[in-house]
């Protein structure tokens, strides 16, 4: 762990509370955790640290705060100073592919199994059965035996083929090599990830950096069109990383069923079914107008911006009716909008 990876999650400028930053790299999945990951853009490194201990975390923040990095507001709240601004801005690694909430669960798992599909059609083209499979283990086995029965073998061969052609024409040149000098295949025997990335680089180093290829390179596979081979074949495993009760209420969503119904019909409590609703308006396409009423559009419209720096408890004060759920999700809804007008 080193200490400008952990400064560069505060260069958003606001000043914030240390403890859930650490719960987010963690992997806490709390609807509070969560928003604080999606306000401040660090949402991607949701459980990048599962390992992490509190104490490591707090020792890397008093160093950047001894150091002039950080400024101390009060007990657990720090803000990044102009110097510690200028330390980010000094920085080459910035790692934006990086999307450990979407794919941190099962990348390793997506990308094994894309080797392993990758050796099994190969030897398939040379019709060369002679070979030691790369995974043994029956979740590789039967997930390439079935996709590869899903089409004549001559067509596969070709798919397969032409799929990651046109993968590597939307990857740099480093992403595609790193990628193709890994696959094994008939008399070919790939390098492992390790003997690619820079040597110069520590172990934490290189973590960032393969995360940051393997996202990408998963990024580009879900972008894909829906009857591509390899999306259908790294889909299910990417949909692993959500939260399956609250994709269970995502399902749901297209019944437009208020939210005490959804809580009837999922026999969950409704507090349950609003921390869904708010993960899934995080990243989803969502129906933000079904759930935010006029009154707290008219309440939150002339609010003044930046939204990370609303306050609940500041505007219920002037606004006692204003309900936590409606204005979490007006507060999400601005921020989505502003951020893709900004793409």
């Amino acid at each position: 762990m080193e200490p400008s990876f952990i400064l560069a999650l505060f260069q958003h400028g606001y000043k914030v509370r240390t403890s859930t930053l650490y719960h987010l790299l963690k992997g806490k999945r709390t609807s509070s955790v969560l928003l604080y990951g999606f306000l401040y853009e660090n949402l991607r490194f949701f459980q990048l640290f599962p390992l992490l201990s509190e104490k490591q975390f707090n020792n890397i923040l008093e160093e950047l705060v001894k150091q002039e990095s950080l400024h101390l507001i009060s007990e657990g709240e720090v803000q990044i100073t102009e110097k510690g601004m200028q330390v980010v801005l000094q920085e080459d690694d910035h790692f934006s592919s990086i999307d450990n909430y979407r794919f941190g669960k099962t990348d390793e798992i997506v990308w094994r199994l894309l080797q392993f599909t990758v050796q099994v059609v190969s030897n398939l083209s040379y019709t060369n059965k002679n070979y030691v499979p790369l995974e043994q283990s029956p979740l590789y086995q039967k997930q390439v035996k079935m996709y590869i029965k899903s089409m004549p073998k001559v067509q596969l061969i070709k798919t397969v083929k032409n799929e990651w052609t046109q993968i590597f024409s939307h990857l740099t040149k480093e992403e595609a090599n790193f990628f193709a000098q890994q696959f094994s295949g008939y008399q070919q025997i790939g390098k492992t990830s390790f003997q690619l990335l820079d040597d110069q680089d520590n172990a934490f180093k290189q973590m960032l950096h393969k995360k940051e290829k393997l996202h990408h390179l998963l990024e580009t596979i879900c972008l894909m069109p829906e009857a591509s081979f390899l999306k259908k074949l790294v889909l299910p495993l990417v949909k692993q990383n959500e939260n399956k009760s609250m994709s269970e209420t995502n399902s749901y969503l297209k019944t437009q069923r208020s939210i005490e119904e959804l809580a009837q019909q999922r026999r969950v409590k409704m507090s349950t079914i609003k921390d869904h609703l708010m993960e899934l308006a995080l990243t989803k396409d969502f129906p933000f107008e079904r759930f935010i009423s006029k009154e707290t559009e008219e309440c939150l419209f002339e609010y003044p911006k930046p939204c990370q720096d609303w306050m609940y408890r500041s505007v219920k004060q002037t606004n006692p009716e204003l309900d936590y759920f409606e204005f979490r999700l007006y507060q999400i809804q601005k921020l989505r909008e502003e951020r893709e007008s900004n793409q």
